[in-house]
């Protein structure tokens, strides 16, 4: 749930009292007050640490808001909603965030896919703290690779993103998401040649143009892309001083 499209909801309803519907892993964000607004900070700061990179510099620090949108509508996988005269089916599609949707008519094909799938944009899978309860914290990527694969098997039609132009033949789009990661793969393999590194290290790399605060979009990158090829056995991580470094499996 991004304050892009969630920001101005509240604004909305002093003007009108429409339903607010968003997806029911979103509930811990909007219920969970001060206490999960801060669970949240504190694993953003261990993340930063991890990475090797300096909280204190590279952190965009969250001051708590409370979310008052009224009633809101939880929903799930498969649902149906209405919207104009017709009904559109619940896709999640998790993977950018946690509670990431796609809408689409199964007659016409027509789709919002929110920031699941933007033309000309790849799409960053951001890290997320772990849903209370749990101890390990989601993959992004491999999610968003498995919702890709997902929505790639639907026959939309047109579909309406929730940045820039209207666009049609998902199928290239989805391709060319994931010809951007193996290229990415590539980069980390390439940086990794020469010893071990740090997501930081790696991240000043790949993205030496990210400064301050924006080296969080390049560090959720890159350990969105470790954490895959981690699985697939091609680098080890060894941690020293709390700090995870990566290198090229032996």
């Amino acid at each position: 749930m991004h304050t892009d499209h969630s920001g101005g909801i509240e604004l909305i309803r002093e003007e009108t009292d429409i339903p607010v519907y968003i997806h029911e892993q979103a509930s811990i964000s909007i219920n969970g007050g001060k206490l999960e607004h801060e669970r949240n900070e504190t694993f953003y700061h261990g993340f930063l640490k991890q990475c090797g990179a300096d909280a204190s510099i590279h952190k965009h620090a969250q001051r708590y808001r409370e979310i008052n949108w009224g009633k809101v509508h939880y929903i799930k996988d498969g649902d149906r909603l209405p919207i104009g005269d017709d009904w559109f089916e619940v896709v999640y599609v998790p993977g950018h965030s946690q509670s990431d949707i796609l809408l689409w008519n199964p007659k016409t094909g027509d789709a919002f896919s929110g920031d699941h799938l933007v033309a000309n944009m790849s799409v960053n899978a951001f890290i997320e703290p772990p849903y209370p309860g749990s101890t390990e914290r989601p993959k992004p990527l491999l999610q968003f690779r498995d919702s890709l694969k997902k929505v790639r098997m639907l026959p939309l039609c047109t579909v309406y993103p929730g940045h820039g132009e209207v666009f049609i033949n998902h199928l290239d789009g989805i391709d060319k998401r994931f010809l951007e990661q193996e290229k990415r793969f590539r980069f980390i393999r390439e940086a990794l040649k020469d010893g071990a590194k740090s997501v930081f290290e790696i991240c000043k790399i790949l993205y030496p143009q990210l400064k301050g605060k924006m080296i969080f979009l390049g560090l959720s990158q890159i350990q969105g892309h470790l954490d895959l090829l981690e699985l697939n056995g091609e680098v080890e991580a060894n941690e020293r001083d709390s700090v995870f470094f990566y290198r090229l499996a032996q």
